[in-house]
């Protein structure tokens, strides 16, 4: 950096933000938020303060860090509880580069060490939100003593301690208590009630909290989605530079964001989001929304990331600004996969573009290799109900998924290394493979087996229950259209296909 930049706080805002700021420092706390990482950070919260800075809302966050290391809590005292969001790429064919220091939180705190504020804020009549992120790790039941729960148990033994807490202080009081757990848990709404339950139970709690719980705290089952990367390591100095600030609690996002919450959309009353003009939809049922999401923009990372690598490419956004690549995963959205969805989802063509557009950003550096992990069980979940579809409908097998599962299956011909799994790329170039050990152990022992990769090779993958969950050799077309794309593909051995 050409000269020392001060570090974020209140004297970097203008006099706009600073009203904002004032604003929430005296509103009363009306979320209580259970995760400070840099999704919740660049998702939830900055869709608050949009509302805010619109006029739509006027409580503030309390945040706390579900595991007890508070790196990121005393970063934020530090700024004065301020931090940056700055979202890079496109809208359309429209580039977007916006930032905003957001200003939403009243308290931050670390609940694991500081457990008398957060049975404080419990006894806000003002409180309306709970929401968290804490990993599926954190979304999970553990046995543990209510005594003991400041110090050993997990988010959902805390949080039924502070709902007791709650009952116990304020009575039954009949204020609806939103919660939202945003862990990537399918119903995890339903989930984390079940916990609560179950927590309930084992802390003696009365059947009048029970009923209480049943009647006034709505636990919502929701979906998430934005692409953020966080800091910006590798440019970290440049962005400062840009801001006029340092900012160590910076974080980038795509422009893109989708929440989609199954409950009645009378609750945006109580959370006004969609009423700030953002993109958060109250649906009958998730169902819709999940597919659409799981069949394309996940199947579609699931189809070309194998082959990808295998010709060499490190990032997404490589992979769709390169003509073949680009026109091949086109064609199989517009051929294969958005016609195995029927007309039972919304916008599919909408959603596919927008999945495109998302894809094609330089600036969030979405490394394949990351995706690529369990990319067999990724496959059996995301692209098998589209392959199985498509056979339904044609008699046939999808032409470019198989191409996809072929470039899998020549992606998982592997070697024991010193530090775990890995492959060769078609330029002779390794790359590590990640996968669960019973996955990496078959597919070891099968391409050892098989000098030559045959038929029966392909045979014995496909055929494999543990791997994708039945048998894929029984359906039409699927041995033979991987046999004959893993002999098209050129560096590889195939006799007697």
């Amino acid at each position: 950096m050409s000269k020392e930049l001060r570090n974020l706080n209140i004297e970097c805002l203008n006099e706009e933000q600073r009203k904002i700021y004032d604003k929430v420092s005296n509103s009363p706390i009306k979320i209580m938020q259970v995760g400070e990482g840099n999704f919740l950070m660049s998702f939830f919260d900055w869709m608050v303060y949009q509302a805010i800075k619109v006029g739509k809302y006027d409580g503030s966050i309390a945040l706390t860090c579900p595991l007890d290391y508070d790196k990121k809590i005393d970063l934020l005292k530090e700024q004065d509880m301020l931090y940056t969001v700055i979202q890079r790429g496109f809208k359309g064919d429209t580039e977007v580069y916006e930032n905003d220091i957001v200003s939403v939180f009243s308290k931050v705190f670390n609940y694991n060490k500081e457990w008398d504020i957060f049975m404080n804020i419990a006894e806000q009549e003002s409180l309306e939100v709970v929401i968290s992120n804490t990993t599926e790790a954190g979304l999970a039941y553990k046995e543990v003593k209510l005594e003991e729960v400041s110090t050993e148990g997990l988010y959902p033994a805390k949080l039924t301690a502070f709902l007791m807490h709650r009952f116990n202080v304020l009575g039954n009081i009949s204020k609806k208590l939103l919660i939202f757990p945003c862990e990537l848990v399918a119903e995890n709404g339903k989930v984390l009630k079940t916990f609560v339950e179950k927590h309930s139970n084992d802390f003696g709690a009365s059947e009048e909290f029970k009923a209480w719980v049943n009647e006034n705290c709505v636990f919502l089952n929701n979906l998430v989605d934005r692409i953020v990367p966080g800091f910006p390591s590798a440019n970290a100095d440049e962005y400062f530079e840009n801001l006029g600030y340092k900012d160590g609690a910076l974080s980038m996002c795509e422009p893109y964001f989708l929440w989609a919450i199954e409950g009645d959309k009378e609750l945006d009353n109580i959370l006004p989001l969609n009423a700030s003009g953002l993109n958060v939809q109250w649906l009958e049922s998730l169902k819709d929304t999940q597919l659409l999401k799981v069949r394309i923009l996940n199947g579609s990372h699931t189809l070309i990331t194998p082959l990808s690598i295998l010709k060499g490419f490190k990032q997404v956004d490589e992979v769709i600004e390169n003509d073949e690549m680009k026109a091949f995963l086109n064609e199989t959205l517009e051929n294969e996969i958005l016609p195995s969805l029927k007309n039972k989802t919304g916008n599919k063509e909408e959603f596919a573009s927008t999945v495109l557009s998302r894809f094609r950003n330089p600036h969030i550096m979405h490394k394949l290799e990351s995706i690529s992990m369990n990319s067999v069980s990724k496959f059996a979940n995301r692209l098998w109900p589209t392959v199985k579809t498509y056979i339904e409908d044609n008699n046939k097998a999808p032409k470019n998924i198989m191409v996809g599962l072929a470039g899998l299956i020549r992606f998982y011909q592997i070697e024991k290394t010193e530090s775990g799994y890995a492959g060769k790329d078609f330029n002779g170039s390794e790359y590590k493979v990640f996968d669960t050990p019973e996955v990496l152990e078959f597919m070891y022992n099968v391409n050892k087996k098989y000098e030559v990769k045959n038929e029966e090779y392909v045979r014995e993958i496909l055929s494999e229950t543990k791997l994708w969950g039945e048998d894929l050799s029984v359906y039409n077309g699927m041995v033979d259209g991987v046999c004959q794309n893993l002999k098209n593909m050129g560096n590889i051995v195939c006799v007697n296909l």
